[in-house]
């Protein structure tokens, strides 16, 4: 019987096609010229530094494999959203994402944004084409520790999964993934998106499941999840919003709302203690709520800001710049003793929020 060489293998094999979009041109150009070395691959480093590039790269250059560095275009977190929109319209392309720290924040974020596969910068770069075969293969590529963090990850989302309770069995399955997916701090657009609906059909699932399983919010839904069911959700919020009367029953219901100062300071109540149980699965989801919430305010404000540059006079601009920074100065007591703060300003914001 004949037989072929694994050399002969390799060479009749056709090459892995690889996008590279690293942090700037120069930087895609060199790691891609770096694989492209490797007879098993045919890479392509992107000359430009746009994120909807990549999606019309991938399409012209049929990549297998995309390569994406998380501050892709020098920008904090441009290439997690960029991956996440590559995700959901080509589910056939792996992910690879260059991350400069494998921290637990950023492995979890890279993996909900559809990664296949992460490659810390502080490894060495023939440790990368291995990860880049496996991923290509559908494997997974992570290491012990950040496979770990994945674990416990899974462990601490919400879910429907495991509770012995009747309300939860009459959920159909779309309505169990869509209130799992409200629980794990995801927008009715993130999950409209991911479950291929409207904004609306997402809501109208959030709502039938919510009247289900006798919960008015999503704050009572992941109490609901977090207690297993054991219908000890709405007695725990019951006691927790009373320690603080109708104040804290305001925040939550802001929080639930959208508003980041509300979610922060829920956060923070629960992440302390601080006149409610603490909780710090639910202190975790509000903060980052509040994160979320506040990048998108952030980058709104800045682009409003950024219009207004050219109707306001320079030296009127440096005056509020100053006052900006005073501001800013006198409130760096929320850095150093938060739950202190947050204690002291809470009667004063609930009597605002009583006007």
């Amino acid at each position: 019987m004949a037989s072929i060489s694994l050399s002969s293998c390799s060479q009749l094999a056709e090459p892995i096609r690889i996008l590279i979009a690293d942090r700037n041109s120069m930087g895609s150009q060199l790691l891609a010229e770096r694989l492209d070395r490797d007879v098993r691959f045919a890479a392509t480093g992107l000359a430009f530094a746009a994120a909807g590039d990549i999606l019309n790269a991938v399409s012209e250059h049929k990549a297998q494999v995309v390569v994406i560095s998380s501050d892709f275009d020098n920008a904090a977190k441009k290439g997690l959203q960029t991956a996440r929109t590559l995700s959901a319209r080509a589910s056939n392309v792996h992910i690879v994402i260059l991350l400069e720290v494998s921290t637990r924040e950023s492995v979890i974020a890279a993996f909900r944004c559809g990664a296949k596969g992460i490659f810390c910068r502080s490894r060495p770069l023939d440790e990368l084409s291995a990860c880049i075969l496996r991923v290509s293969r559908g494997e997974v590529w992570a290491n012990c520790i950040e496979t770990g963090y994945l674990l416990e990850a899974v462990k601490d989302a919400p879910s429907c999964d495991g509770i012995d309770n009747d309300r939860v069995k009459t959920l159909s399955k779309r309505e169990v993934q869509v209130a799992e997916r409200a629980a794990q701090g995801y927008s009715n657009k993130q999950i409209a998106d991911q479950f291929r609906l409207s904004e609306h059909t997402v809501k109208n699932y959030l709502s039938r499941a919510f009247e289900k399983l006798g919960v008015s919010n999503r704050f009572d839904l992941l109490f609901l999840l977090f207690n297993g069911g054991n219908g000890l959700a709405r007695q725990a919020r019951g006691s927790n919003v009373s320690g603080l009367g109708n104040s804290m029953a305001t925040y939550f219901k802001a929080a639930e709302e959208g508003y980041a100062p509300a979610q922060f300071i829920v956060g923070l109540a629960l992440l302390e203690g601080s006149g409610v149980e603490k909780n710090d699965h639910s202190a975790y989801y509000w903060l980052r709520m509040a994160e979320e919430n506040s990048t998108a305010v952030g980058q709104r404000s800045r682009a409003l800001t950024e219009n207004l540059r050219g109707k306001i006079n320079r030296g009127e601009i440096d005056r509020l710049e100053r006052r900006i920074a005073d501001g800013a100065q006198n409130d760096k007591t929320l850095a150093s003793e938060p739950v202190q703060l947050f204690k002291q300003r809470l009667p004063l914001l609930a009597r605002r929020q009583a006007v």
